[in-house]
């Protein structure tokens, strides 16, 4: 039978699935053990009921299986790799993984680390877990083999590739197995790129310097190879320099790139410049290939840092290369000096430009040669001349460009120059060669040579001479005597002799004669020019060639002016040039001085008229009427005429007594210390008539002096007179007085010259006036005594010695009484004292008031005795009585006394002979009186 099946009018099928385990709704993918149910369910409408119904078929059941899955991202392959790092050689690198465990269960991975064949590099390869995620292998990272991950877990994995040297690609894979399933899709790839190379170029400008001056320091490094470099730092480290003497000079430096850096220790750096500054860097991130880093600074060079050299080292530093070069920097002055003919100090040393040469010149002769000295060098030093003669003699004095001594040492800057002038003192004949050498304190040296070729024996001889001649007052003209002074109006005629004294002749030779100041020219002979102003003039004479051993002769006159002064000194000098003499040579020098005023002298005699023995007395009186200037050291000086003789004591100065004056040639001298301006002094003095006198008796005196300063010598007085007349009619006979005054050392009153002492200066005075002083041979004399009787006596004052005594003498101590007639002698024999003679014994008798000393002393032949016998009153009847020893016998004098003894003192002399003991000799006198 057929069924009928009512019509559906809509049918709707579903299935659901049902999870019997549980499981995160958002897991990507369902985790193993997970059961799966799984009912179909149709929903329709009646056809019946035209209402929904729902059918449902029956429940299927599944269980979820464990499937290991992995990934690891980025991909990559040989051809297009995931990851791709640029190296240098010999640099590594770290590529960046991340491993996902895809499976749906918790799995270890097993990972590892390769290198894939066809790479240029072998390098080490390794996997690191990367537990902080930062990309780079940390302390306490660990190498890993294997990863243990929940289902969908992750973990940041590192691959490490090692050093790799050689220039090209390496790839490197990181691979992950889960059961069956391998994850090797992983290639990156290293590409080691052509290394860097870095050149260092270290240069000083200048390379030379002086202390205090500066150097660039200019470092430059250059990548000379074919691909950039990593950092580079270019460093110049300085603490050596600045240990010897360079330093950093601040602010200097400069870099063409990067980033400066100083140090102070040498070990940390800071972008800040902080003295002192013990060196400098550049860092630059990177140089590409040809690419080049400057570095510029200065460097100063101290004192200290003389004549050394610094060499420095500066290194250019990138990734895995040190690169460096060095420069030498010369501290140093460069000193030098140069000598040599005046403006060519720098001829070269021993050549022809180097010698200065005089083909003649003479001994005594003084050759200057004239020389520049330069510091060629460039720093200041100190120089020292020095002369040496290898040849020839001559003394040599160096002297600068003011004509004094050369002040040694002799500092000069650099390019300084100097006139050195050597001058020659020729002592010897023959040729002379001397080298002249300059010394550096810096060692330096130089030396250039004078030569004379002909040094001959002498000077050609110039002498001058001068006559002076003054016109008196009654128009007679007079010579001056020679270095007395001359006066405005005098004629002064100038003789001037040159002599060539060798056998060539003498070439262009020219005598000039410049005139003293205040005399004006007259006349000049053999053409002489005059030239100059007043006070200026200079008379010249080009004589042309002095024939060998020629002599000329020139003279010139000038007068004195009336604008020379008192004191003044007229000096003068010629002078001769000549081709072989370029320098003047100059005669002796002539000295005139001036006096314009005069010593005004008068004179006066007391008598008008005398005879033979009278007593004439002169008066002088003397003014020096310079108003300025005083006369020193002048004479006075008296010439008596024939027939008049000086008498001694009676000389005067201003009224007061003075010595005798000094004899010369018959001549009376008197000193006179000084004469000032304006003063007036008076002499007097005596001279007696002698028989020689005859007719009218003209007595002149004269006096000279010195201008004060020394500088007008023999000023010369106008001549005074005095005049006496001789009356022959009042002649009377005369006789002369003569005789010795001296010690008798024998006691025999006799005067013996092998014994006694005459006696110097000794005063014997002449009854009427006459005095005269004894000798130096103890004699005197008194001329034109009239005949007759006359007493002298001795001057006890001038006499240290006590006379002896004779019994003629009447006992008056030291008077004689004689007649005179003709040529009479009266000697004055003294008695020895003190330490002339030695007493044997003294003794001393007193009574009362009276005093008797008696000293014997021994004598030639026997003894001498003197007794003193002292009273303060005089005394009638005094009898004194001296006994001889017993056998002596009386020689001369007196040994008793009777009579009067007067005040005062009485001495009595005798000698005796004796054969006794000295011992015996004396005996006590004896004294009485009424």
């Amino acid at each position: 039978m057929k069924r009928l099946t009512p019509p559906i009018h809509a049918l709707v099928l579903s299935t659901s699935l049902l999870l019997a385990a549980t499981a995160s709704s958002a897991a990507a993918a369902t985790p193993a053990g997970t059961a799966i149910t799984n009912q179909a369910q149709a929903e329709l409408v009646s056809p019946r009921t035209n209402l929904p119904e729902t059918v449902r078929s029956n429940v299927v059941t599944t269980t979820v299986q464990a499937v290991c899955a992995v990934s690891v991202t980025p991909n990559g392959t040989l051809e297009r790799p995931g990851q791709a790092l640029s190296i240098l050689p010999g640099e590594g690198g770290v590529f960046r993984y991340t491993l996902t465990n895809a499976g749906n269960d918790t799995f270890t991975v097993p990972v590892s680390a390769q290198v894939e064949a066809g790479s240029a590099g072998r390098p080490a390869v390794q996997v690191v877990r990367d537990l902080n995620g930062n990309g780079r292998v940390d302390a306490g990272e660990p190498e890993v083999s294997g990863v243990s991950l929940a289902p969908d877990a992750s973990a940041a994995l590192l691959l490490v590739v090692g050093p790799v040297a050689v220039v090209g690609e390496t790839f490197v894979n990181l691979t992950a197995r889960c059961g069956e399933q391998v994850d090797s899709d992983n290639v990156s790839v290293v590409r080691v790129g052509p290394p860097p190379v870095l050149s260092v170029d270290k240069t000083f400008a200048p390379e030379r310097v002086r202390p205090n001056e500066e150097a660039t320091v200019t470092v430059r490094t250059v990548n000379t190879g074919q691909g950039a470099s990593r950092e580079v730092t270019l460093t110049d480290l300085l603490d050596e320099q600045l240990a010897q003497g360079l330093s950093y000079v601040p602010g200097s430096a400069r870099a063409s790139t990067g980033t400066l850096e100083f140090t102070q220790d040498g070990r940390t750096w800071s972008a800040q410049e902080t003295q002192p500054v013990r060196g400098v860097r550049v860092r630059a991130g990177s140089l590409a290939a040809g690419q080049e880093l400057t570095l510029t600074f200065r460097m100063r060079a101290g004192e200290s840092a003389e004549n050394r050299q610094f060499r420095n080292v500066a290194t250019a530093a990138t990734f895995g290369q040190n690169a460096t070069d060095d420069a030498l920097l010369d501290v140093r002055y460069t000193p030098g000096v140069a000598i040599g003919p005046v403006g060519n100090p720098e001829a070269p040393e021993a050549t022809e430009a180097d010698r200065q040469a005089r083909t003649f010149a003479a001994v005594g002769q003084v050759v200057c040669f004239d020389h520049t000295a330069r510091n060629t060098g460039d720093v200041r030093d100190d120089f020292t001349v020095t002369v040496t003669y290898p040849q020839g003699t001559a003394g040599a004095a160096l002297l600068g460009v003011d004509g004094q001594p050369l002040a040694q040492p002799l500092t000069l800057d650099p390019g300084q120059t100097a006139l050195v002038r050597v001058c020659y003192d020729l002592t010897r004949a023959g040729p002379l060669e001397a080298k002249v050498t300059i010394n550096g304190a810096r060692g330096t040296s130089n030396a250039t040579t004078d030569v004379i070729g002909t040094v001959e024996p002498e000077l050609p001889r110039l002498v001058k001479s001068v006559r002076v001649t003054t016109t008196q007052a009654d128009g007679q003209i007079m010579d001056v005597p020679e270095g007395r002074t001359v006066q405005p109006g005098d004629l002064l005629t100038y003789t001037l002799t040159v002599t060539n004294p060798y056998a060539r002749p003498l070439s262009n030779v020219v005598i000039s004669d410049p005139l003293p100041a205040h005399v004006d020219f007259q006349d000049a002979s053999d053409g002489g020019k005059v030239s100059g102003g007043v006070d200026a003039q200079t008379v010249t004479w080009a004589l042309g060639t002095l024939a060998p051993g020629e002599t000329r002769n020139l003279t010139v006159s000038a007068k004195v002016s009336d604008r020379a002064q008192d004191n003044e000194s007229l000096n003068n000098t010629f002078g001769m040039v000549s081709t072989e003499f370029p320098a003047p040579l100059t005669s002796n020098e002539v000295r005139t001085p001036v006096w314009k005023a005069k010593l005004i002298i008068v004179k006066e005699v007391s008598a008008p008229e005398v005879t033979y023995g009278d007593l004439v007395t002169y008066t002088l009186r003397i003014t020096n009427s310079s108003e300025t200037t005083a006369i020193v050291d002048a004479e006075v000086v008296d010439t008596p005429p024939p027939g008049l003789v000086y008498v001694p004591g009676t000389s005067t100065l201003d009224g007061a007594a003075i010595s005798d004056p000094a004899t010369r040639d018959g001549q009376l001298i008197w000193p006179l210390k000084e004469l000032g301006a304006g003063q007036t002094v008076t002499f007097t003095y005596a001279q007696r008539v002698t028989p020689q006198a005859s007719g009218q008796l003209v007595n002149l005196v004269m006096v000279t002096g010195n201008g004060a300063g020394g500088v007008a010598k023999a000023i010369a007085s106008n001549r005074a007179e005095a005049v006496t007349k001789l009356n022959p009619m009042k002649f009377a006979p005369l006789a002369d007085i003569l005789g010795i005054v001296f010690v008798d050392r024998n006691r025999d009153g006799r005067f013996d010259e092998a014994l006694d002492t005459p006696l110097r200066g000794a005063r014997v005075l002449l009854a009427g006036g006459r005095e005269a002083l004894t000798d130096t041979r103890g004699r005197y004399s008194f001329t034109n005594v009239p005949q007759g009787t006359h007493a002298l006596r001795l001057d006890p004052v001038s006499a240290p010695y006590v006379p002896l005594y004779r019994a003629q003498d009447g006992g008056l101590s030291g008077t004689q009484t004689v007649y005179v007639r003709g040529l009479t002698s009266v000697d004055f024999p003294l008695a020895p004292l003190g330490g002339d003679i030695v007493a044997l014994r003294r003794t001393t008798l007193r009574v009362g008031d009276v005093k008797v000393e008696k000293a014997v002393y021994a004598a030639p032949g026997g003894y001498t005795v003197q007794l003193t016998i002292s009273s303060a009153t005089a005394r009638a009847n005094v009898s004194l009585l001296d006994p001889l020893p017993t056998g002596a016998t009386l020689k001369e004098g007196r040994n008793t006394y009777s009579g009067s003894l007067p005040a005062g003192e009485l001495r009595l002399t005798y000698t005796f002979e004796w054969n006794g003991t000295p011992e015996g000799a004396t005996t006590d006198p004896e004294l009485s009186w009424r």
